[in-house]
């Protein structure tokens, strides 16, 4: 139980500390709550690669590849820096309601929830780093379904709560130059971490 208490605290401190995932959120947030739980669906899948990744050992191949480990460094900064670029230059508002254009911006909003994940492959590095103190290797193949199903679990939770807050923060927005603003807000917070995530910060 001390171990599952201390894995918990530790995946609430990541999970709720701002990042491109949070602002992705919350920028799925100025949409809907099926949009944002469409993005938290994506984001789930990619940590369950992450984990695979690391379960498997072909993450430590990939750590340990410079070439390949920097190629997909630049590739998610550069998505960082398109997907910031889209918010600023599309701003927050709701989706057309169109069933065809709806169904379309949830799977949208599911593939930015993937690639907000994958764009930043020091996540991999975090989790080969997290997952070892906590795993027996006794019980490799429980710890690590175990462990992995808590980090999702707290990842839904909080990023939820991300989404719900912001719903209710955008439903108060009703002056344009506001939205304006609070788009390039959301929209140079993801491009400023593309530029740290290329310039290895």
């Amino acid at each position: 139980m001390d171990s599952t208490l201390q894995f918990l605290l530790i995946i609430l401190a990541l999970e709720l500390t701002p990042g491109p995932a949070v602002l992705m959120v919350l920028f799925q947030a100025s949409l809907s709550l099926r949009h944002v739980a469409a993005a938290i669906c994506g984001l789930l899948t990619a940590n369950v690669v992450w984990i695979t990744l690391v379960a498997t050992g072909l993450g430590l191949l990939i750590t340990r590849s410079p070439l390949l480990y920097d190629a997909l460094r630049f590739i998610g900064a550069l998505y960082l820096v398109y997907l910031g670029y889209k918010i600023i230059r599309f701003g927050i508002r709701p989706t057309a309601n169109v069933q065809s254009g709806v169904l379309q911006s949830y799977r949208r909003s599911y593939l930015q929830g993937i690639l907000t994940s994958f764009s930043n492959p020091k996540a991999l590095v975090f989790f080969m780093a997290l997952f070892p103190p906590f795993v027996r290797a006794e019980h490799f193949s429980h710890d690590i379904v175990y462990f992995g199903a808590l980090k999702m679990l707290m990842l839904a939770l909080v990023m939820g709560s991300y989404g719900v807050l912001g719903q209710q923060i955008f439903a108060g927005l009703r002056h344009r130059q506001v939205s304006l603003w609070v788009s390039w807000l959301l929209g140079l917070g993801i491009i400023a971490a593309g530029v740290a995530l290329a310039l290895n910060y």
